[in-house]
């Protein structure tokens, strides 16, 4: 994959999550963290773990190994959604910086994950793209039910893609 399909992705990923965790804030606090069937038990939890993955894959991207540890572990307040979003949009300029940085030759640079696993480094990073797809589609469902729809969240619809008509 080329760096510039590869940050229309997570251009992407950035986009959506801001949609989802702008529309959260129309819950009430109840709504966001009472459990319901969602991953991490309630729309609360699931963001959390959204911004956590995002987060300790690209730190393992870059060399630091965080292991079994979450970044609220590392000094970071994230108790509520406006401290979740914050830290999120910050991640998610990280993330793109990054992506921006990494030339041909470290897109296709091997990455070891655990003892057996080696992937391309930009495979990874399209991990964590379509980790966060299926979490923000389950909250998106959350969301609808409760009232607060986040509307289409389509990569065609997203108006950041590098292309002609994609608003980048």
């Amino acid at each position: 994959m080329d760096g510039d399909s590869l940050l229309a992705l997570v251009r992407f990923h950035a986009w959506a999550n801001d949609r989802i965790l702008t529309t959260a804030t129309d819950l009430s606090d109840e709504e966001l963290r009472r459990s319901a069937t969602l991953d991490h038990d309630s729309a609360f939890g699931t963001i959390r773990h959204l911004v956590d993955v995002d987060w300790s894959w690209r730190e393992y991207c870059i060399g630091n190994d965080v292991g079994d540890t979450y970044v609220w572990d590392h000094g970071f307040e994230l108790d509520d959604l406006p401290a979740l979003h914050a830290f999120c949009l910050e991640e998610d300029a990280r993330m793109r910086g990054y992506v921006s940085s990494l030339d041909n030759s470290a897109l296709n640079e091997p990455i070891r994950i655990g003892s057996d696993l080696t992937v391309p480094r930009w495979l990874l990073v399209a991990h964590v793209v379509n980790h966060g797809t299926q979490h923000r589609s389950e909250l998106a469902r959350y969301l609808t039910e409760c009232g607060h729809s986040p509307g289409d969240l389509d990569l065609l619809d997203a108006q950041v893609l590098p292309w002609p008509g994609g608003g980048g």
